[in-house]
């Protein structure tokens, strides 16, 4: 049974991947705090935490075959450019020397489309991705960089777009300030991103040193579009302020995300827009009765 070293395993898409592959691999996890480990609370990981760094004792104890990095900050708690630098590139940057001196034999990124200049969060994951190119270029390690647009899913935290909407309709908040929302975005559900991951450990024996992958459903959705349909599935009588907020610069209007490489492995996106934004609406109406 390899072993799977999982970052980020208390965040939403690293627990799902961390309790998805718990019966075929061995998996532990890395997670920047661990004092509340809340969404594993059910399982037995083993978690060492990175706020100080990278724990020696990590490759000391395990011999790490495959390591998933979803760990990152995107600063919308309010994290510096600094702690976003040392989270998204520096930390990462540790454990790729060290992934690499230990023989192992796969890295798997998250990564973004944004533009790199759109915000510290996209700069930083960016920096980190030129690190995985250029150590890619010297060493057996396969790396794949899986460049994601917007997922989504039931559970994400509010810090997700999806959810922060959805949450304010179903709150009935007076008035929700927005964008002009003219955006067309590819926003792909939790559930066919966790089916990314299953074709990249199945494939990667096949795989460059280096591959990159864009990730979605390859169809975009406009952003008022969507959050009119939220409005009239939770019947919010919350106004939808367009237009207070400006767009951020280098701000991606267009997704046009190129999923050519991703349907060449047989891969094909399942849950569409509507019904995955549903099934979220379903899941936070059932925790406001809770």
């Amino acid at each position: 049974m390899k072993t799977i070293l999982i970052t980020g395993i208390n965040g939403y898409l690293g627990s799902n991947l961390a309790k998805r592959y718990s019966n075929k691999y061995n998996i532990i996890g890395l997670e920047y705090d661990c004092t509340d480990l809340f969404r594993l609370k059910e399982y037995h990981f083993e978690v060492f935490a990175s706020k100080d760094g990278i724990p020696e004792e990590l490759f000391e104890k395990y011999k790490i075959d495959i390591i998933i990095h979803t760990a990152t900050f995107y600063g919308k708690n309010n994290e510096s450019d600094s702690e976003m630098f040392y989270s998204n590139t520096y930390l990462p940057q540790l454990l790729l020397e060290k992934a690499i001196k230990n023989g192992c034999e796969l890295f798997i990124n998250t990564d973004t489309v944004l533009d790199r200049f759109t915000s510290g969060y996209s700069l930083t994951k960016k920096q980190f991705s030129d690190w995985l190119d250029y150590y890619s270029k010297n060493t057996s390690m396969r790396v794949v960089n899986l460049k994601l647009e917007h997922f989504f899913g039931p559970g994400t935290a509010n810090t997700n777009f999806i959810t922060l909407m959805i949450q304010k309709m179903l709150n009935n908040d007076s008035v929700i300030a927005l964008t002009k929302c003219e955006q067309n975005r590819d926003f792909l559900y939790i559930d066919d991103l966790l089916r990314v991951y299953d074709l990249m450990l199945k494939s990667y024996n096949n795989f460059e040193s280096y591959e990159n992958f864009y990730v979605g459903t390859g169809k975009d959705s406009n952003l008022k579009e969507i959050l009119e349909f939220i409005k009239i599935e939770t019947s919010s009588i919350s106004k939808l302020d367009y237009g207070v907020i400006p767009y951020r610069n280098n701000e991606l209007m267009e997704s046009k995300n190129d999923i050519s490489k991703l349907k060449n492995l047989g891969w094909l996106s399942k849950i569409s827009i509507l019904e995955g934004l549903l099934e979220v609406i379903k899941f936070e109406k059932n925790n406001l009765k809770k």
